[in-house]
């Protein structure tokens, strides 16, 4: 990555961590379509899909209910609702949700928090839990005007951002250029030549020519190695387990994903893990 790179991408990791500083919130975001991703580089966000509130990472085997609510519960609203809101999950724990919409695609959802609310019950966690979420400031219905702006104009000024960044990066003119948008913002889809040829007006017949004249690959080949680029992210940054990969990713099941994966990469996804996490000790 050039200089100029570094410097774009320190301003975005500034812009993230000073809204934070600013208005005493934790900011939490999730990249649907890949909008902060750069080829062969980490995400430009990278570590900020995770929930830092001390109430979020408190120790206990019970990671699934909280995907299941922020990734699955949220994003199926956020994709519904197409504004702002408010949730609290099975924790208590109360967060503004924003969805972020690019080029009239739900490219990803902001969140901010964390806040308790009055008269949760907490008989069911540990002292410890209780002390930390009491610990927390209490969610105020006034905040919400406030939240919506902040979530809005710094949501939307990262993604203009993230997007002249990888413009100057990766951008290529003409067909090669469509292809490669094609592939990141459908990528997570059961998308096929077919899907390719009508967004470049062309048969499928000449658009497989076009995809072995520029790439010298096939469109099956191009779409898993953009997949495989996000599951690699997926593997080192988050702890979700390969089924949930798979579906975030595209593939029809892990096995496929872990098949086409040790391909790609001379590993399979769970070596590729195993090494970054102990490295990491």
């Amino acid at each position: 990555m050039g200089d100029s790179s570094k410097i774009s991408v320190e301003k975005i990791q500034s812009l993230w961590e000073e809204q934070e500083r600013i208005h005493h919130i934790h900011l939490t975001l999730h990249d649907h379509i890949g909008c902060f991703y750069l080829s062969d580089e980490p995400h430009i966000l990278s570590g900020v899909n995770i929930h830092q509130a001390n109430c979020c990472t408190f120790p206990g085997k019970i990671r699934k209910k909280c995907l299941a609510h922020c990734r699955d519960k949220a994003m199926e609203r956020a994709a519904k609702e197409k504004k702002i809101f408010t949730m609290t999950c099975w924790r208590g724990i109360k967060e503004a949700v924003m969805p972020l919409y690019h080029n009239d695609i739900h490219a990803a959802t902001i969140f901010a928090g964390s806040f308790r609310v009055p008269d949760f019950d907490l008989s069911g966690f540990s002292r410890k839990y209780q002390e930390e979420y009491l610990s927390m400031p209490l969610w105020d219905d006034s905040r919400m005007a406030e939240l919506e702006t902040i979530l809005m104009t710094t949501g939307y000024a990262l993604l203009q951002l993230a997007e002249n960044l990888r413009s100057n990066i990766e951008h290529e003119p003409g067909r090669k250029g469509m292809i490669c948008n094609f592939l990141r913002q459908h990528f997570k889809e059961a998308v096929g030549v077919g899907d390719l040829a009508a967004h470049l007006e062309l048969s499928e017949s000449r658009t497989l020519h076009v995809l072995h004249e520029l790439f010298g690959r096939g469109f099956s080949c191009l779409l898993n190695e953009e997949r495989i680029h996000h599951v690699t992210e997926y593997l080192l940054n988050t702890e979700l387990t390969l089924h949930e990969i798979a579906r975030l990713t595209g593939f029809r099941n892990e096995y496929y994903l872990s098949s086409v994966f040790k391909k790609m990469r001379g590993r399979s996804p769970g070596e590729l893990r195993r090494r970054a996490w102990k490295n990491r000790l």
